[in-house]
């Protein structure tokens, strides 16, 4: 189920994605001839800024796991490497 929950979530994370981008700058005020199709600026922006922070933070979790990874890697082969010339 949390699965299912997870993979809901990123769906509508990248269809709102597209929704925002797609539409680039709407009308910020209300017209007479077509009242309902115009947003709020603040709304607008900060959509586009909580975007940009979501993406800002995954891409420093995903650096954050590459370097734990090579740190971790690159401590266990250089211990491999002391013991096998200690060995002989």
């Amino acid at each position: 189920m949390d699965v299912l929950i997870a993979l809901f979530l990123m769906i509508w994370f990248v269809y709102g994605n597209y929704l925002i981008v797609h539409h680039r700058l709407p009308r910020f005020e209300q017209t007479t001839e077509d009242p309902e199709h115009w947003c709020a600026k603040n709304v607008y922006f900060l959509t586009i800024i909580s975007i940009v922070y979501t993406y800002a933070f995954v891409l420093f979790m995903i650096l954050t796991v590459i370097i734990v990874v090579f740190t971790v890697h690159f401590h266990n082969r250089r211990r491999a490497i002391r013991e096998a010339k200690e060995e002989g």
